[in-house]
């Protein structure tokens, strides 16, 4: 079995989408079966070839070109057995397709996206749907709003759990504040740590107003990093933060600069309107950092209870949880050992495996 996977997303700070791809040809390189996978990616490559995963360069990044004439070539000149794809289904493909749509949240939220963003996902994603030979998506609460939206079938649709992003990577305390030094962040006090793309449904705005609350009427002598690429609508949030001592804006980071900020946060919060997944609290559990999460989307059901939930809506439950942590020391040992077993259950190996059964189901049925 011969497959492609688009991967001209790694290296362009796509967060999740990045991850995702990186991660799971990183499971395929630890299979032994005997399957070859094309990795299809523009610029350097970011991973050696292995005997059965070989990485090939696209002539070009521009998504004309790949979507319309270069994947589809490559699927008929290099015999593909099947072309896996993040989203956006190319013009034609002599092979099978398989898509990986991590959510639809434009369909509900669409607020949260510029012009367009909006108008590409609403046009590309619902084709994308009804060309592919199966759905991948990230959890069981993307899976039914997907089936519900768009009636997709059950069976053509599986939900495949991430893997740990890189930057759950262990990291010793001392290699971290040598990192965190190295990177320019000198933190005089303890810290909250949060993580994802400065945009709308991350909800960054109610969190400073919880932080205000948890330092200001609550009197906690503590600091807020943010990390993550400003995206649509950035300047909500750097407005709010904006003049702001504890508040400190990273950008983006290095996988090793993240891992080190995990290590030394005291805790880390998630509150995001929604998400499809969520790994950035599966690599914060995986440092054992205490974790106050949302309670929204596919959150509940992959932090289980290894994590304090809270309303996103409302910035009074945001800064309780937050409070919870700070204030209770048998709090915050239970989710650090609750953390790390939590995330054991996640991982890249596994979600290969589950993907692989995929390309077989679609090949048996070509």
């Amino acid at each position: 079995m011969r497959v492609g996977i688009d991967a001209h997303m790694v290296g362009g700070q796509e967060t999740g989408n990045e991850t995702y791809v990186r991660g799971l040809v990183e499971g395929f390189k630890g299979d032994a079966r005997d399957f070859e996978l094309l990795v299809y990616h523009v610029g350097l490559p970011w991973t050696a070839s292995t005997r059965h995963v070989r990485l090939q360069r696209l002539l070009t990044d521009n998504p004309y070109v790949r979507l319309g004439a270069e994947l589809p070539a490559r699927s008929l000149g290099q015999r593909l057995d099947v072309l896996h794809m993040t989203y956006a289904a190319p013009v034609w493909s002599a092979a099978p397709l398989v898509i990986t749509v991590h959510d639809i949240c434009y369909t509900t939220n669409p607020e949260w996206f510029s012009e367009r963003d909006l108008s590409v996902l609403s046009s590309m994603v619902p084709r994308s749907l009804k060309k592919a030979a199966h759905v991948i998506t990230v959890s069981e609460a993307a899976r039914s709003q997907i089936i519900e939206r768009y009636d997709v079938p059950e069976s053509k649709i599986s939900a495949i759990h991430n893997g740990p992003g890189p930057g759950a990577e262990p990291i010793t305390l001392e290699t971290a504040q040598q990192e965190m030094a190295a990177a320019g962040l000198h933190l005089e006090r303890p810290y909250l740590l949060t993580v994802g793309n400065l945009q709308p449904r991350k909800n960054l705005v109610r969190l400073v107003a919880a932080f205000d609350e948890v330092t200001g009427k609550r009197g906690h002598d503590i600091d807020l990093v943010i990390v993550g690429p400003r995206r649509y609508r950035a300047g909500e949030i750097l407005e709010a933060g904006a003049n702001h001592d504890r508040i400190h804006f990273t950008g983006y980071v290095t996988d090793r600069q993240l891992a080190a900020l995990y290590r030394c946060s005291t805790a880390f919060v998630l509150p995001s309107l929604y998400e499809g997944f969520g790994l950035p609290a599966i690599e914060a559990m995986a440092h054992g950092v205490p974790v106050a999460c949302s309670n929204a989307g596919a959150l509940p059901e992959i932090c289980g209870d290894a994590a304090i939930l809270f309303d996103p809506v409302s910035v009074e439950s945001i800064a309780g949880a937050i409070d919870t942590i700070l204030d209770r020391a048998d709090v915050r040992m239970r989710l650090s050992r609750a953390g790390p077993v939590r995330a054991q259950l996640f991982s890249w190996r596994k979600a290969a495996g589950l993907t692989y059964q995929v390309y077989r189901d679609v090949v048996n049925r070509a």
